[in-house]
């Protein structure tokens, strides 16, 4: 981005820098370039552009808990189907040990949750500090849509706590090809990397990415197993949902 964002421009923002900085919104470095270099620019989607002729995948995380992780490395890991989660539902909530429920009440929670942002995604989460320590109900539960039925079921109990702990915390390290992800997550990520650019300007030697900034994202499609850099099992002291 130096062709646009040189050193007078780094000298400009640092005179006089913006109250707030923020990777939604770029019209402060926007404005900024035109008024130094004269050039109009939509710096976001320039550096998403040019992240996509630069880089092959970004490196992110997924969790999860599962019986076995060989499917993964054979398979890849695969969207959500919905009938096939609902089907798991049914073999450990119906299989005897919870007399008290019937079908009806897993007609009912499947009602009420909706698959609308569920099926046909994978999600991942770029920051892994960040998915360990405030998202690790996907890796002591696993399927967040099976956690959802559980916590939807009604009956006597939380359902929720059937579901913990039944297999290993697993986190995958991947390499999700961009090519794969939404034109606005990619435009995301630059402002993402334009806000901490500038950040780090501001702050000096004593700059330190914002460990608390999730960075989720999800994929329509799935993801090769060759994609699978990795894995293993963290330990995950932190239950979001107790």
């Amino acid at each position: 981005m130096s062709d646009f964002i040189g050193p007078d421009v780094k000298k400009t923002f640092l005179s006089n820098p913006p109250e707030y900085l923020v990777s939604d919104d770029l019209g402060w470095l926007d404005d900024l370039v035109l008024q130094v270099r004269g050039i109009q620019v939509d710096s976001k989607a320039e550096l998403a552009i040019r992240l996509l002729g630069r880089y092959r995948a970004i490196r992110s995380c997924h969790g999860t808990s599962a019986p076995s992780l060989d499917p993964f490395y054979e398979h890849g890991i695969r969207p959500l189907v919905i009938a096939q989660v609902y089907e798991q539902a049914r073999q450990i909530f119906l299989g005897g040990n919870y007399p008290e429920l019937s079908e009806d009440n897993l007609i009912r929670a499947s009602d009420h949750v909706g698959p609308l942002t569920r099926e046909g995604r994978v999600y991942f989460e770029a920051n892994e500090w960040f998915l360990k320590e405030m998202c690790g109900h996907y890796m002591l539960y696993g399927s967040e849509y099976l956690v959802a039925l559980a916590a939807n079921l009604g009956g006597t109990r939380d359902y929720r706590r059937v579901l913990k702990g039944r297999f290993a915390p697993t986190l995958f390290v991947c390499d999700v090809p961009l090519l794969h992800i939404h034109p606005g997550t990619m435009a995301e990520f630059a402002g993402i990397a334009l806000q901490s650019i500038f950040q780090e300007l501001l702050d000096g030697p004593d700059y330190a990415p914002d460990k608390w900034s999730g960075c989720g994202f999800s994929i329509r499609v799935p993801l090769e197993a060759s994609c699978i850099v990795g894995h293993y099992h963290p330990d995950i002291t932190r239950d979001p949902l107790r």
